[in-house]
């Protein structure tokens, strides 16, 4: 009897063992199920953050390029309206340095013109000494407009060396007649003027040099235009404004 109750309880010991390791792998199994379900979930939560970066990182990608695109757009569209302003300011210069040219030679025509009208009646003793203030006048008049027209056009319009030269030989030699028409008035007034003395001689000669100045710096104002594209027709009658 003490056998077989030895051997129930070493049955039932062992049943329990059973029992115990059959639980303890249980948990274990549970366990490590668990371990896997959350090891999933944070599987499945990382490739979603990874589907959500990568819709982010595409969205910005296109972002980005169409930025760029209307970027180039910009840049394109800024190149044009530098090369338009370029443009415009070579053909706006071309046409200041017509009219300024333009003014310089109506300038020094009419200052030829005056003059030789001045040494017209200053020499004819039949002409009425007003006649002769009111053409001295309109001489002084041209003779500042020049002036004034020549710097203006010099400093504005940067002339080529050659045309430099020529504005300055045809104002030496005005210089020169202008203090010898000055001593002529004063030799008409004064009645000491004869026919054929070396005054008169000396304003015949500075007229035919500063008409020959004059033809020379026509000559030059012409051939430096011609290398230009400005039509003709863009010049304007008159002085540019000051």
């Amino acid at each position: 009897m003490r056998i077989e109750e030895v051997a129930t309880w070493a049955a039932a010991g062992l049943a329990l063992i059973a029992v115990g390791l059959a639980w303890w792998q249980f948990w274990l199994a549970r366990q490590e199920a668990k371990q896997a379900e959350q090891r999933t979930e944070a599987m499945r939560r990382l490739a979603g953050a990874a589907e959500r970066d990568a819709a982010k990182a595409a969205e910005a990608a296109r972002n980005a390029h169409e930025q760029a695109e209307r970027a180039w757009e910009q840049v394109k569209l800024s190149r044009n309206q530098l090369e338009e302003a370029r443009q415009e300011h070579r053909a706006s210069a071309q046409t200041e340095q017509w009219e300024w040219a333009y003014a310089v030679t109506k300038a020094a025509r009419e200052l030829v013109d005056t003059s030789q009208e001045l040494i017209r009646i200053a020499l004819d003793p039949q002409v009425a000494p007003h006649y002769r203030t009111a053409a001295d006048r309109h001489y002084r008049h041209a003779a500042q407009r020049w002036q004034d027209t020549m710097i203006k056009a010099v400093a504005r319009t940067s002339p080529p060396l050659e045309m430099q030269q020529q504005v300055v030989t045809f104002a030496e030699v005005q210089q020169r007649l202008h203090g010898t028409l000055g001593v002529l008035l004063r030799a008409v007034e004064t009645n000491t003027l004869a026919d054929g003395d070396a005054l008169t001689k000396q304003v015949h000669g500075l007229r035919h040099e500063l008409n020959n100045a004059n033809r020379h710096l026509q000559r030059i104002v012409s051939a430096n235009l011609t290398t230009t594209d400005t039509p003709t027709q863009q010049i304007t009658g008159g002085l540019p404004s000051a």
